[in-house]
């Protein structure tokens, strides 16, 4: 399913007064418009998926959990060396 993306425009905003009640300032200026469609809440969920949490829980080492509260620390002096 594809979402729709923003649609911009640049108009003058005397062609928007009769639609849209634009300050009296804004008379003779360009405007830019914007379009964002509107995703219902249900669509949104459905074009989310699943969710993520523990999809990587098979790829988990129990023997190097004790290990990882080093384990940036270690890779970085295996890496660089102890500067």
């Amino acid at each position: 399913m594809k979402i729709m993306e923003a649609i911009r425009k640049i108009v003058s905003a005397d062609t928007l007064i009769p639609i849209i009640d634009l300050p009296w300032t804004s008379k003779n200026l360009q405007v830019e418009i914007i379009v964002i469609p509107l995703i219902d809440e249900k669509l949104q969920k459905k074009i989310s998926g699943k969710k993520l949490k523990g999809c990587l829980k098979a790829y988990a080492n129990p023997a190097l959990w004790e290990k990882e509260p080093q384990a940036w620390e270690t890779n970085i002096i295996e890496k660089y060396g102890n500067i």
